[in-house]
């Protein structure tokens, strides 16, 4: 596994065990306010829920925070249903505006990590696409934005898309779902959730590499 990887998976689990310790014992944030402040929409807080996940590529906002929101409002069953619906919709919504907005740039030229990436996804587009929202090192919106602006197809954008996004929808809810039940299931299951995203990119890049489709993570990326 590449060194930056490596050390972007430990930040990763640094900021989590942070936020965990910081709300602990400091901000002590009530989850159940929170929970009461999504639900206030009575039976419409699911679509309502699913609506503001699908308009977050627009306004650039982390998905991770609202992934957190959608377990702690939904809980551990009903949260990864909406989370995923939004989360898909709005990756479908932003590739569909952008490959409309930007159809006369499909053919621009891209230097550097940029170039890299858009070949890749036009040559093996399902594969690449599902690699790149399971390996957490390129942003969530800038692969529904370069695969919108590539060649490839919106059928193989949407099923890399929907089996990518799975591992990371299941341990974000699951985290946010233990903050309003803090049990040993809950922090048993997330452990587990997290310890299963976070191994899946190894996997990732041994089957990619059998593939002969090796991400290349030292490409030059001055310029996108």
């Amino acid at each position: 596994m590449p060194a930056n990887l490596l050390v972007k998976i430990g930040l990763f689990v640094f900021l989590i065990g942070t936020g965990f310790y910081i709300n602990h014992y400091h901000i002590n944030i009530d989850p159940m306010r929170i929970q009461a402040a999504v639900l206030s929409f009575g039976i419409w807080a699911p679509l309502i829920f699913i609506l503001l996940f699908s308009l977050r590529p627009f306004v650039l906002f982390p998905a991770s925070v609202l992934a957190v929101a959608g377990g702690l409002a939904f809980g551990p069953f009903l949260g990864p249903v909406v989370t995923y619906t939004g989360s898909l919709t709005g990756a479908v919504l932003s590739f569909l505006l952008v490959r409309r907005l930007g159809s006369r740039f499909i053919q621009k030229s891209w230097r550097g990590r940029g170039k890299h990436i858009q070949k890749k996804i036009e040559d093996n587009g399902f594969f690449y696409i599902t690699a790149l929202r399971i390996i957490p090192v390129i942003n969530f919106d800038f692969v529904s934005y370069l695969s919108a602006l590539s060649r490839v197809s919106f059928n193989k954008y949407l099923a890399g898309t929907m089996v990518g996004i799975i591992p990371g929808t299941l341990a974000f809810n699951f985290l946010g779902a233990s903050f309003a039940e803090l049990n040993a299931w809950m922090i048993a299951v997330t452990a587990l959730l997290f310890a299963v995203a976070l191994g899946l990119p190894a996997i990732v890049l041994r089957v990619l590499k059998k593939r002969n489709l090796d991400i290349n993570f030292t490409a030059d990326n001055k310029r996108l």
